[in-house]
């Protein structure tokens, strides 16, 4: 294995087991209900992750096993089997087999590391505990969440009570407890978020060990590493960057020959970028390979059955490049551990469904081709400021606030002349249209209702009534009730 694949193999084994864990859940769905045509696909696509998975790392072996289970389960899908108590038996005798070879290879990995560190001469080693990175799960975020937005609301009633003494003692506690709490709500959002940065050099040093084993150069670009997901969508986004960047070598990129005839750099490149987009992320994967042939697309779906004849005549090139997405489609003429199955495109079609994402596609024959994928920055619980402006509801995630209350006139004039008198201004902004709110709409006797930044400072967001905390589960409740997410770094 390659220096640059070696440091991600306790990943693979992880993530390998992860997978063969899903292939014995759904063998036991299908021991109770053979007919359950969702469980064979699902364990089919964790057949075909894992084999991926194997053949990226360089695994022989277990590719060739998991290759093996994959036929199996394929003859089944393809030609509409039931299985019978025999087949599952010998799915199973498989799936053990594939878990018999993981711990071998990675035993034998374990030893191989000892008897290289035992050759070494001992040197001293300082580390600190809180510098390690933890693995944490998501239920136990989500928890956490949940466990923040419980003590926000009893801030508020201590904040309240602490109120009717007016005692400078309560007061003061008071301040330190609203101050403590949110610190916590966005530590907590941090715990929860984190750069695409680390998943891009990863997946970088994957494709040159995937572009070296099929004899092709390249060069990888990366763009908008600080951009940040949470860990879930981060968790959900890595089988389908996974196929996208192995069809971005084994499809796109030429071979160096043929990118020399047509022209090009001997070495291909694929860009790797992300880009923030209010609550959303773009995520692309660009390449300068062959491109797309919309209508040779077009034609073998048409050949495969995949579309009518009169679809055929009213489809255009955009519509032809998405026919790519439906199951089973393929262009490939022989199966082999890199293509020919089609199913990679529909993986990804799937998960990004589930998280409420889409993908784009766009393709140039013989210039290359981006594949965008546009997903919610997080997906999971999510603590917000609900308020209305109007008719419309809005959220505003508490993390990225200091505080929401009505302020009277008296203290918007003090504040206003307080940072005049400083460094910075404190503006007043519409929530809807984040332009600044005139004086007179500011003058209201009863008081103004205002949502005070965290980032960026010294901005506050006027809006008609607060309506309170909520937890949130996004994307799916959030679109649903149609509540959009404002995203306070607009306001720069």
């Amino acid at each position: 294995m390659s220096s640059d694949l070696e440091k991600y193999r306790s990943l693979y084994f992880s993530e390998a087991q992860e997978q063969l864990g899903a292939i014995h859940k759904s063998l036991d769905a299908l021991s109770d209900t053979p007919t359950d045509r969702s469980e064979l696909n699902a364990a089919f696509r964790a057949a075909h992750t894992l084999k991926a998975m194997s053949a990226t790392m360089g695994y022989g072996d277990l590719t060739r096993a998991s290759h093996s289970l994959e036929d199996l389960l394929a003859r089944m899908r393809n030609q509409n089997e039931t299985p019978t108590d025999l087949t599952i038996r010998l799915l199973r005798n498989a799936t053990e087999e594939i878990s018999v070879r993981l711990r071998r290879a990675e035993t034998t990995e374990v030893i191989e590391a000892v008897e290289k560190s035992s050759l070494e001469p001992p040197a001293p080693v300082f580390t600190s505990p809180l510098s390690a990175n933890v693995r944490v799960r998501q239920q136990d975020v989500n928890l956490l969440l949940e466990l923040v937005a419980e003590l926000a609301a009893s801030s508020n009633v201590v904040e309240y009570a602490a109120s009717q003494t007016h005692t400078p003692q309560a007061d003061m506690a008071v301040r330190n407890q609203r101050e403590l709490v949110r610190e916590l709500r966005r530590l907590t959002w941090q715990l929860n978020m984190s750069p695409v940065g680390p998943v891009f050099d990863r997946y970088a040093r994957v494709l040159a060990e995937l572009a070296r084993q099929q004899n092709k150069g390249l060069r990888v670009v990366t763009n908008g590493i600080d951009v940040e997901l949470c860990h879930a969508m981060l968790d959900e986004l890595n089988e389908p960057l996974l196929h996208l960047l192995r069809n971005a070598i084994t499809h796109g990129i030429e071979l160096p020959a043929e990118r020399i005839w047509a022209q090009k750099e001997e070495a291909g490149v694929i860009t790797l970028s992300a880009q923030r987009k209010g609550d959303r992320v773009l995520i692309q994967i660009g390449d300068d390979g062959r491109g797309m042939d919309a209508g040779a697309i077009l034609q073998a779906a048409y050949s495969q059955g995949l579309v009518t004849r009169e679809q055929r005549r009213s489809m255009n090139a955009q519509d032809a490049l998405r026919l790519i997405l439906l199951p089973n489609f393929s262009m490939a003429h022989t199966i082999t551990p890199n293509a020919g199955r089609g199913i990679g495109m529909s993986v990804v079609q799937e998960k990004l469904n589930a998280v409420g994402g889409q993908i784009h596609i766009r393709s140039e024959l013989g210039q290359g081709s981006v594949l965008t994928l546009d997903v919610p920055r997080l997906v999971g619980l999510l603590e917000v400021e609900l308020v209305r402006q109007g008719t419309r509801i809005f959220a505003i995630p508490t993390a990225q606030i200091n505080g929401a209350r009505i302020w009277m006139p008296s203290e918007i004039a003090k504040r206003q002349k307080e940072h005049l008198n400083g460094a910075s201004e404190w503006r007043v902004l519409d929530v809807e249209s984040f332009q600044p709110v005139s004086k007179a709409q500011l003058a209201v006797p009863a008081g103004v209702s205002l949502v005070e930044l965290h980032e960026p400072r010294g901005v506050a967001l006027r809006v008609d009534e607060l309506l309170g905390k909520a937890l949130l589960n996004y994307p799916f409740a959030v679109r649903a009730a149609s509540i959009p997410i404002l995203d306070p770094a607009a306001v720069l």
